[in-house]
């Protein structure tokens, strides 16, 4: 009686399982031996493999990441063609800093705006369901998930096309600095970011395009030229080089513990609701009040 019974609550569940988790534009997973290695806890790690895999499968969050990686690979592909034309090592210009510069700001803000699209909204109940950690746990794991999916590999890249520039330690130390910048820019997109990536509802008509694009026009770009030109120079200033590599740590460290903190309180949330305006009527009581504690006079109406 018990194996039969054990039966059918195993072929009910085959049956419905399929049903119950919705995949709408997710491609199946490849069967096979897979050899995950952790990358810190068990939660930064899920979130992490979440997060690249959601990022893999996805029609939709391939299409919008790439626009943001084409920007970066034709940054790329401009430098790797001058690095390459070039027989012997030259010295850093301003030029490959502010490339660099430009890849790492495309790949990490590029990733952070994708997080925000859902996945699959019928689906998030598993997530809601098996929060078991402070939400600072899933804040830290959300940042993991910057630094090794966007940070690391454009790292890496611009490591490679370095190779061909001279002297070392100052190639080292820029790619020190890049790694730093790019912990900033994680650390400022985070800021007011309190859900996990590809689970939370998507409000459209936020982006504000046109907004972005002047605003990185006018400044972002300016202020990206002035910091290689001043970091190309503190490169043949060891002292100016400690101030700035200071700055940018300070600043870093700032960054995380303003964000760690608020963690602490924060409350994740999956649905992304429209503001709420509410209309009254105008049938107010005919009195006009002032400051609380102070007596009032009452409006009378003449017919």
């Amino acid at each position: 009686m018990s194996a039969g019974s054990l039966g059918s609550l195993i072929l009910c569940y085959m049956h419905t399982m399929q049903k119950t988790v919705e995949q709408p534009d997710l491609v199946p997973g490849a069967r096979g031996l897979h050899w995950t290695p952790r990358l810190g806890s068990s939660l930064t790690t899920a979130i992490i493999y979440f997060t690249l895999r959601s990022l893999i499968r996805s029609r939709q969050h391939r299409v919008a990441y790439a626009f943001y990686l084409a920007i970066v690979c034709a940054i790329a592909f401009s430098v790797a063609r001058g690095t390459l034309a070039s027989d012997a090592p030259s010295p850093l210009t301003s030029g490959f800093l502010m490339s660099t510069f430009m890849m790492m700001l495309f790949a990490v803000v590029g990733l952070s705006r994708v997080f925000a699209l859902p996945i699959s909204l019928t689906a998030n109940w598993v997530l809601r369901i098996a929060q078991l950690c402070p939400t600072e746990k899933y804040f830290v794991a959300t940042r993991q998930a910057l630094l090794w999916i966007a940070v690391l590999p454009w790292c890496i890249v611009s490591a490679v096309l370095s190779l061909s520039f001279r002297p070392a330690h100052q190639v080292v130390a820029h790619l020190a600095m890049l790694a730093v910048l790019g912990s900033i820019l994680a650390d400022l997109s985070l800021i007011g970011f309190s859900k996990v990536p590809f689970t939370c509802s998507y409000l459209p008509g936020k982006s504000n395009i046109q907004y972005v694009f002047w605003f990185f026009a006018t400044v972002i770009i300016p202020l990206v030229a002035s910091g290689a030109n001043r970091e190309l120079h503190a490169l043949n200033h060891p002292r100016e080089l400690a101030r700035l590599s200071a700055g940018l740590l300070a600043a870093a460290s700032a960054l995380w513990a303003f964000n760690h903190h608020r963690a602490k309180s924060a409350v994740l949330y999956y649905e992304e609701l429209p503001e709420e305006v509410i209309t009254t009527l105008g049938l107010l009581s005919p009195r006009s009040f002032v400051a609380p504690g102070d007596s009032y006079t009452e409006v009378t109406h003449e017919s």
